[in-house]
């Protein structure tokens, strides 16, 4: 998968750290927490086994701060941008932006979320606070910029579907030109189609 836009501000200092957590991520977005191996991970990094466990415990560690450092990062990316655009418009555009522009993080998102969100659940109980953020946006979203949610609509469950299908599209969407025989939509027709869906659903009115 390419890197092409991988936030890496939430990598390790030093050289040989910031390389095997780049291979890392890398590893785990292809292959998820089960299949991968840290012996693909050093061999990414150009390194050997020894030095990657000098920084981290073990595999499982790793990824679950690679993890972490994702949620966060993603989180302080969103907020940025809704401190200029609020309302369920701007809550799609932060999550579309945010995850379309790193692939990588994305894959590693859907990969965790297939699998049940196990290390999720794990980073959450152990602190309870880095689900406020998303409470946050939920509150955003709540209270509109002039177009009011729907009756009905919860806003932290509507939070959560647009985190997810997000990631999904952030993580999945070159992979669709094959379905198309030509003009395949760019990142931004992708942008402008899941928006438009989320904000007006597909039915004609």
């Amino acid at each position: 998968m390419e890197n092409q836009g991988t936030t890496t501000a939430a990598a390790p200092g030093g050289r040989i750290a910031s390389r095997l957590w780049a291979a890392a991520r890398t590893e785990f977005s292809s292959r998820g927490y089960h299949g991968a191996r840290v012996q693909g991970i050093a061999k990414r990094a150009g390194c050997n086994v020894a030095l990657l466990y000098r920084h981290w415990a073990s595999k499982r560690a790793l990824y679950i701060e690679i993890l972490k450092a994702i949620w966060q990062d993603g989180a302080k990316e969103i907020a940025s941008q809704l401190e200029t655009s609020s309302g369920a418009r701007g809550v799609v555009s932060a999550y579309l932006e945010t995850r379309m522009k790193d692939p990588e993080a994305s894959q590693i998102v859907i990969r965790e979320l297939l699998d049940g969100g196990p290390f999720l659940r794990e980073i959450i109980a152990s602190d309870p606070t880095v689900v406020l953020p998303m409470r946050q946006v939920a509150e955003v979203m709540r209270r509109g910029n002039g177009h009011a949610l729907r009756a009905g609509v919860d806003p932290e469950m509507a939070v959560l579907a647009v985190a997810g299908l997000a990631a999904l599209v952030g993580a999945a969407h070159t992979s669709t030109e094959a379905f198309f025989e030509n003009n395949a939509p760019s990142s931004d027709g992708w942008k402008a189609l899941v928006t438009d869906v989320l904000l007006h659903g597909l039915e004609a009115r």
